[in-house]
């Protein structure tokens, strides 16, 4: 797996600083890296002007990829670039499908560059739609695109109890492998006072409560990693008390985590969902730790 990554760049420096990311996983996976960029038609009445316009917008992407296309072969990467028109993430979509991309990594936010599109907006559509893991960075200020491509050596997965959360581990666990790394399993069971009815309840009910969403958790969790370890990538489990997405960001800073894997939906189980909303949260919160969004497969 992951033997095509998709690289959609606008000409900022936010939007470059996913390719260290995205060199470090084609040179440990050995693959290709496709760098595209969109151009979208310009408010021009005259329409021939519009189509010099365009003209000239292609010109100025197409010397824009070259040049990324020069940079990365000069680091030993295989590269190819592609121009692409139309609709932002609907055209980077069509073409993570036609080129067979395995996966797509993208800033959360770029200022407009030479296709005049904002990484913000088009990130979260393209997470909303692709079908093929995509790798999310909130860049930090002064990130350099040359820069060495960071260590994946610790991966947080948190999970909710389902088979659909559970059907993203297969991805994860190919990635852990390619990348050398061990998963971290991790579920946050939430606090009573989340429920209702639970002011009418005493505390000696209330503690065994908690006590027993804890231990149910970790059973399950313990079977997973059980599974995990059976193929061939070693696995721990954490369990703590705490909301889901604030629960995912403690644990992933308190763990020193290199990344957070995580699905878009799932169903509840253990009593508390940790997807759907929970991965949206933590994608938006994670300032520190690049999230690996993988859209379950059942």
């Amino acid at each position: 797996m992951f033997k095509k990554i998709l690289v959609p760049l606008d000409g900022s420096k936010t939007a470059e600083a996913v390719i260290p990311f995205a060199r470090e996983i084609a040179a440990n996976a050995g693959a290709e890296l496709l760098f595209v960029t969109v151009i979208q038609e310009v408010g021009v009445w005259d329409a021939t002007q519009s189509l010099e316009v365009l003209k000239r917008e292609s010109e100025i992407a197409a010397e824009y990829l070259a040049t990324m296309e020069r940079d990365e072969t000069g680091k030993g990467q295989k590269v190819t670039t592609q121009v692409l028109d139309g609709d932002a993430a609907e055209a980077v979509l069509v073409a993570a499908d036609e080129a067979g991309a395995d996966l797509i990594a993208i800033s959360t936010h770029g200022r407009s560059g030479v296709s005049r599109w904002l990484f913000g907006s088009v990130a979260t559509r393209i997470l909303e739609h692709s079908s093929v893991p995509l790798l999310v960075l909130r860049p930090k200020e002064g990130e350099d695109r040359g820069a060495t491509g960071p260590a994946v050596k610790k991966i947080l997965v948190p999970l909710d109890g389902s088979e659909v959360a559970k059907s993203v581990l297969p991805v994860v666990e190919e990635f852990a492998k390619t990348m050398g790394a061990s998963l971290v399993l991790y579920h946050s069971v939430a606090p009573l006072s989340a429920y209702p009815g639970f002011e009418s309840a005493g505390a000696a009910a209330l503690g065994e409560a908690v006590e027993e969403m804890q231990r149910q958790a970790r059973e399950i969790l313990a079977r997973a990693a059980e599974e995990v370890k059976a193929r061939g990538v070693e696995a721990t489990t954490v369990v703590s008390l705490g909301t889901a997405v604030d629960g995912v960001l403690t644990a992933a800073a308190e763990l020193d985590v290199d990344l957070v894997a995580i699905a878009t939906h799932g169903r509840s189980g253990l009593g508390r969902a940790i997807l759907g909303s929970v991965a949206d949260g933590v994608i938006r919160r994670s300032a520190d730790v690049p999230c690996l969004v993988i859209r379950p497969s059942g």
